[in-house]
């Protein structure tokens, strides 16, 4: 194994380790809330976070894509990435506050006039984070970063909790996220020695790529958010509280382990796109992994759907809970979609990226705009099979940028769905079984075992016979058989 690929290996497990520790405060926390707050006051706090992460992607000039994917870093460029960030956040704080009236009124939602504007002073403070941690995600040396992510989760969650047990509301939530960004922005400064300076002296050259960085950023919004904000017209905030907690619900797993898991692929992928051979190979070792990955969640998620938001969400929200089938195909995607995309940025193709983006948004937003009297169902639906069309169209154009194999990537990928098939068989065997069980997260815990130990016994052997035969195979079953000490 390369000396790149063994550091994207191990800095991919580490995060993986870490964002799970991490992130499982943050799964605690929503359940503890989904039992205390309504669904109305989820309405509320996902308005606040659809319009922070417009304004965000407004904000985000791809300062860290472009610190990774330039090959000679100076302070120069941190100290001009740094001015940049919070030059831009802080006239965009500026921006929200005066259209906050505006919103509320839009929405219907009167909370925003308060919530909004303190909430969206994560922005500046998140502008103010050391630039240092740019290098690091660079130098993929993940561990800084871990502990300011962890120490910012531990203070968010005991925040949180504290404030929905002494006043159940939205402000729980607000409150939380601006504990976390200050803890990273602070300890930033203590856990590197490194002071950005004011300099817009390469402005020029970011800008060049930082360009199409935002202008995709913004289609992505339009793309990801538009069915929230049908939603949020069409059903209210109540709608809106129970479509998006399940959303969330759903990418949960991909917005605290997969995803930031994947992020060492970025950097391996840019450093290997000048050498063909290997940029093939490592895109279609990053794919398989991530389908690997996703494929049994999947599964398991949208068949046992009801049951799943039943047991971590509670009966408040069962009305809502057949909305996980669709999303399991919504969080599919979201993964694989995410990793493409870095491909296209860690190869320098941001601007093809940008003209897909643009094409596809327009396409999912028309069919969504003309959907008829939809329900929250069909709308879960609908956008459940775009995100896989999209996904599918992204990755075809990926494989002809690069050639690196998109046929032998899904033939990789066939043992892990036919070990998926028969995980999900046994468990519809022993559902008349298990559904009769008293206790409904007995019936969770029992089902998801004979789900996992079908899968595993069936994918693992067929993954191990061809170890020697097929070099992606090799790639991550050898450091494991070596680690347990098994003959090379």
């Amino acid at each position: 194994m390369t000396s790149i690929s063994r550091r994207v290996v191990n800095s991919a497990g580490f995060l993986l380790a870490a964002q799970l520790v991490q992130r499982s405060l943050g799964l605690i926390s929503t359940l503890v809330l989904a039992r205390l707050l309504t669904p109305e006051h989820f309405g509320v706090v996902a308005l606040v976070a659809i319009a922070l992460q417009f304004f965000d992607i407004l904000a985000d000039a791809g300062n860290q894509q472009y610190i990774i994917h330039k090959p000679d870093v100076r302070d120069n460029d941190l100290n001009t990435a740094w001015t940049i960030d919070l030059i831009v956040k802080s006239v965009v704080y500026g921006v929200i506050v005066l259209c906050t009236p505006a919103l509320a009124t839009y929405f219907q939602t009167p909370e925003l006039i308060a919530a909004l504007p303190v909430a969206a002073l994560a922005l500046p403070i998140r502008a103010l984070r050391n630039p240092a941690m740019m290098l690091w995600a660079k130098e993929l040396n993940y561990r800084p970063s871990f502990m300011l992510s962890l120490w910012a989760k531990v203070c968010s969650f005991i925040t949180v909790i504290t404030w929905a047990l002494i006043q159940p509301g939205y402000w729980a939530l607000v409150a939380g996220s601006l504990v976390s960004v200050l803890v990273i922005a602070i300890g930033s400064y203590r856990l590197s020695h490194y002071r950005p300076k004011l300099n817009l002296g390469q402005f020029r050259e970011q800008w060049a790529f930082s360009r199409w960085v935002i202008l995709r950023g913004l289609t992505g919004f339009t793309r990801s958010q538009i069915d929230n904000l049908i939603v949020s017209r069409l059903f209210g905030t109540t709608g809106l509280g129970g479509y998006h907690l399940v959303r969330e619900l759903a990418t949960f797993p991909a917005v605290s382990v997969i995803i930031p898991g994947s992020e060492p692929l970025q950097a391996a992928i840019a450093e290997s796109h000048q050498r063909p051979s290997d940029l093939a190979y490592r895109l279609r070792l990053s794919q398989f992994m991530m389908i690997g990955l996703l494929t049994p969640i999947t599964a398991y998620m949208m068949f046992d759907a009801e049951l799943i938001v039943t047991v971590l969400l509670g009966a408040t929200w069962t009305e809502f809970a057949p909305l996980l089938r669709p999303f399991g195909l919504y969080f599919f995607t979201f993964c694989l979609f995410a990793l493409v995309s870095d491909a296209f940025m860690a190869i320098g193709r941001v601007k093809a990226l940008f003209i897909f983006d643009l094409i596809s948004t327009g396409i999912i937003l028309s069919v969504l705009l003309t959907l008829n009297e939809p329900t929250l169902a069909t709308m879960a639906w609908v956008r459940g099979w775009l995100a896989v069309l999209t996904t599918a169209a992204l990755m075809v154009q990926l494989n002809q940028a690069t050639a690196f194999g998109l046929r032998q990537t899904l033939l990789l990928s066939l043992p892990v769905v036919i070990a998926a098939a028969l995980g999900l068989a046994a468990v519809w065997l022993v559902q008349p079984v298990t559904n009769g069980l008293p206790w409904n997260l007995l019936t969770l815990l029992i089902n998801g075992g004979l789900f996992c130990l079908v899968f595993a016994t069936t994918a693992l052997p067929v993954i191990l016979a061809l170890r020697h035969r097929v070099p992606e195979f090799n790639h991550i079953v050898g450091p494991a058989v070596n680690w347990l000490g098994s003959p090379k």
